[in-house]
């Protein structure tokens, strides 16, 4: 038995490349190159974005994104969401027709929310005692204040008018 003959030839002529495998090359680069546009568009847009986020939140983007700072934007953003839905126009209409319905007996000196109870306390002066409880008593009809009640009232001997500082708690109404 012999052994097959072997043919080594180190210096052949190359095969041609076949259209299809010319066309596909094509493809493949044509496919690269917009890959690589569409790349560049969107870092361009997502680094546009961050500076907007930035300029907004009044610090460097890249800061917010480890998890101490994400969770105090989540909460910086979850009081903001409360700021909006604390029914202002409504509660400042219904205190400025109590005040003028008192015949500007009554002054409104202050007016502090307590966000996480939905409650309000709302300090005034009046002239006389049953001016302070008439108007808490015209709060009491309000639409945006839930049981509005006297706390404290003091008549203020210093002053030779000798007004009476009085102060009212109640809650407001959701939704409204």
């Amino acid at each position: 038995m012999s052994a097959p003959v072997m043919r080594l030839d180190f210096a052949s002529t190359r095969k041609r490349v076949g259209s299809g495998a010319m066309a596909l090359l094509a493809t493949g680069v044509v496919s690269l190159a917009l890959t690589l546009a569409m790349y560049q568009r969107y870092s361009g847009q997502a680094e546009g974005l961050e500076l907007r986020l930035a300029a907004l939140s009044g610090g460097p983007a890249e800061a917010q994104e480890s998890g101490d700072e994400a969770g105090k934007a989540m909460a910086d953003a979850a009081a903001a969401i409360e700021e909006l839905a604390t029914p202002w126009s409504k509660l400042l209409v219904d205190l400025e027709a109590a005040a003028a319905d008192s015949d500007k007996t009554v002054a409104l000196l202050a007016i502090e929310p307590d966000r996480e109870s939905h409650k309000v306390q709302i300090m005034a002066e009046s002239r006389t005692l049953p001016a302070a409880v008439a108007f808490t008593e015209r709060l009491q009809k309000s639409e945006a204040l839930v049981y509005p009640l006297m706390d404290s009232h003091e008549i203020q001997d210093k002053d030779p008018y000798r007004p009476v500082r009085f102060q009212i708690t109640a809650s407001w109404r959701l939704g409204t």
